[in-house]
């Protein structure tokens, strides 16, 4: 299995302890959640169900009665499976006749918990009267985050206060996409990588599409623009799978795309034309845990003025470049490819990466160790004050600070007297805004090699290419 380290330790210990585990899944479509449990318990899951999309409660019943029959053909059933009680009943009576430990996997919960269903009071049955008390593993797992962060997470219910564990399955590493195609004899060099990385990020169903012996260019053409590419019409299938009424939460995310310096919660609200009550603030919250945003922190130290950022590389490529363009040629992407609108996308996008890998920063850096706060800069040019815009700040424990400049070239980036400039006023407008006493150090990041030459002398402390991303 390529990567998942950490989460397959969790399930590990949960397998090797004598006590019983509720365990929570959560991540957004197509991230790789069921294969997770599947591959790493193979043959010892005891039993397994997924919910399917608009199945009513009946045929879910019948489902549930005919994997039983599949997963313990010798037992005779008690119970005639006509409701989620004598279901469970059912599966307790199956299961008291299994040795070592029992896996219990119940996949896409949401769909199965239909209203007035009776799943969730029945799956707490289960699990109060039975399965907590046998050393069993229940594993819970649904792509619609909004409702398993308000049903099965926070709930304050029949299953309040019982999830052991909660894992959240988190998209690929530049690291783990680069084994993942290499793991299929796919290779590319770190500008190829990186460039459709930028697109689809590190979502497994996403990536598999990619064909070995073409470019990043062409394997982005066939997937975003051709009639039958996957992408092409991922992105409502993407967000009404994970929310609830997902029409708030893509507002919200057409409010972000267009901003590079982020929105705080009250400019959304205004962008997006909702309203900043309760629901919108929690809408926020499901699209940060769900990874499609990232709260960066004001320096003032007020959470107020806290923005966030749209960091999701899909969504971003989405509204850019797929949304409101009804056909294409079969050479759309290459005719975008070395266009203004392009450069704007991928400089943003790039950032993005930089935002994602942040632990690749700090260990280039050597600063592993130390204590660290991610945020951006941004003022505003007045008549006095030329204004700035810095991509990536890291507020050290060691009295540091690390002003990061993300440069996103295909070919090597030479640092010439004119960006040097650039840096140096960003510089300037930084310190005399913040006032900070701390060191502050100046690092450039780009895909590509970095070439310093006399301008850079005295002015950067560190130039790293892609690299670091994927050694």
């Amino acid at each position: 299995m390529i990567g998942r380290k950490e989460e397959q330790n969790i399930l590990l210990k949960s397998q090797l302890n004598k006590e019983s585990e509720f365990i929570a899944i959560i991540g957004r479509r197509r991230v790789g959640k069921t294969y997770l449990v599947e591959q790493f318990f193979g043959t010892d899951l005891s039993f397994q169900m997924s919910g399917q999309k608009d199945f009513t409660n009946k045929e879910h019943l019948k489902i549930f009665s005919d994997k039983l029959k599949t997963s313990f053909p010798d037992i005779k059933m008690p119970h005639k499976n006509t409701n989620w009680l004598n279901a469970m009943n059912n599966l307790i009576h199956s299961l008291k006749n299994q040795g070592g430990k029992n896996v219990v996997f119940i996949d896409e919960l949401p769909w199965l918990s239909k209203p007035k269903s009776g799943f969730i009071a029945a799956l707490a049955y289960f699990w109060n009267e039975w399965a907590r008390k046998n050393g069993t593993i229940l594993i819970v797992c649904g792509s619609a985050a909004s409702w398993m962060l308000s049903n099965i997470i926070k709930e304050k219910g029949s299953l309040y206060n019982r999830i052991t564990k909660v894992i959240k399955v988190q998209p690929f590493t530049l690291k783990e996409t680069k084994d993942y195609f290499e793991s299929k004899d796919i290779y590319f060099n770190t500008e190829q990588l990186i460039s459709l990385y930028m697109v689809m990020g590190g979502i497994p169903h996403y990536l598999k599409e990619v064909e070995k012996g073409k470019s990043a260019v062409q394997n982005i053409q066939q997937i975003c623009f051709s009639q039958n590419g996957l992408l092409k019409n991922e992105f409502g299938n993407l967000y009404d799978a994970l929310f609830n009424n997902s029409n708030d939460h893509k507002l919200i995310i057409e409010a972000l795309y267009t901003s590079k310096k982020g929105l705080t919660k009250l400019q959304i609200a205004a962008a997006s034309k909702l309203k900043p009550n309760g629901a919108f603030y929690e809408k926020i919250e499901e699209l940060t845990e769900c990874g499609f945003l990232v709260e960066l922190n004001d320096l003032s130290g007020k959470p107020k003025n806290n923005t966030f950022r749209l960091i999701d590389e899909y969504s971003l490529f989405y509204y850019n470049f797929i949304k409101g363009v009804k056909q294409t040629s079969e050479d759309y992407w290459y005719t975008i490819y070395e266009t203004p609108k392009y450069h704007s996308w991928s400089g943003y996008a790039f950032e993005n990466i930089c935002f994602r890998h942040l632990d690749k920063i700090k260990t280039a850096l050597k600063i592993d160790g130390i204590r660290t706060t991610a945020s951006s800069f941004y003022s505003k040019s007045t008549e006095e004050d030329p204004g700035a815009q810095i991509d990536l700040l890291l507020d050290r424990a060691d009295n540091c600070l690390n002003l990061i400049e993300c440069k996103y070239y295909k070919s090597d980036f030479y640092l010439n007297k004119t960006e040097a400039d650039k840096i140096k006023r960003r510089r300037a407008v930084f310190l005399n805004y913040s006032k900070t006493k701390k060191q502050i150090l100046i690092t450039l990041l780009s895909p590509s090699q970095l070439i310093m030459g006399k301008e850079s002398l005295g002015l950067i402390d560190h130039a790293f290419s892609g690299d670091i991303f994927i050694d």
